[in-house]
């Protein structure tokens, strides 16, 4: 129960800082992680063209600049992949060996590429409008790293102390690719994400006036399912047969023996 409570309130702290609202009205905190997020926006981390590693650079730098010892900033990067860097930063509470497992907050930096052309403003400017902002990776997933980074910062700032330590995982490649940041640091660094409980993107937060209204939570993780769609004579003949009473699933079964 005490794990939810802690991960609820840094959850909750996900919708706060990053609301559009004229600078002027922004709190010092908030200010700070709106920097954070325009500094990450600016860099383009794209999958294909761009650089993560620029990224986790410039994060590192801020926790360095804030005291965070060296030991506790790490900067992983899978061989042969120099742009595909991964960030771990560990704040330490005061659970030790036989407390509570430590709190994983992890978001990803990398981006799908942005076409120029495709704009109407600079995808790697960060632009306030209406009430929204613009950009590319201002909601997936740049606003929570920028967030995690922020809220990090101020508890080193104002010298709070979990009861457990607080991992921070900024990642290349999401769940999937190449250089898939989560699946590489599980298999060669476990050490460094052995958690009890992760918040990563896929949930969702609400404010009405300002204030959160509603947290919601991912519960389960989608997978994937390849299909072969063919469009031949055979085919459509088998579908075609369907007798009174016949479901769904036993004309599937015809299909599938004519592909088969």
């Amino acid at each position: 129960m005490r794990s939810f409570r802690i991960a609820a309130l840094i959850a909750v702290a996900v919708v706060a800082p990053l609301t559009a609202q004229a600078p002027q009205s922004l709190t010092p905190h908030q200010r700070l992680a709106r920097e954070i997020y325009s500094q990450l926006i600016s860099i383009n981390t794209a999958d294909t063209v761009g650089s993560v590693t620029r990224a986790v650079d410039a994060m590192a730098a801020r926790f360095r600049a804030a005291g965070f010892p060296d030991s506790d900033v790490k900067i992983l990067t899978p061989p042969g992949k120099p742009t595909k860097a991964n960030l771990i930063v560990r704040y330490h509470g005061t659970g030790g060996a036989n407390g509570a497992k430590p709190l994983l907050l992890l978001a990803h930096l990398d981006v799908v590429a942005a076409k120029r052309a495709d704009w109407p403003r600079d995808p790697f400017t960060l632009v306030e409008q209406n009430g929204f902002f613009y950009g590319r990776g201002t909601s997936d997933d740049k606003a929570m790293a920028a967030i995690f980074v922020a809220n990090l910062l101020r508890m080193k700032r104002e010298g709070y102390v979990p009861d457990r330590d607080l991992v921070l995982a900024l990642t290349a490649d999401e769940e999937s690719g190449p250089a898939n940041g989560v699946d590489w640091l599980i298999r060669t660094h476990p050490e460094l994400v052995d958690v009890g409980t992760v918040i990563n993107e896929g949930g969702g937060g609400t404010l009405r006036d300002g204030k959160p209204l509603v947290q919601s939570l991912q519960v389960a993780q989608k997978v994937t399912t390849n299909l072969t769609l063919l469009n031949t004579p055979a085919v459509r003949a088998a579908a075609a047969r369907r007798v009174p009473g016949e479901t769904a699933s036993s004309v599937g079964d015809k299909v599938s023996a004519v592909v088969e």
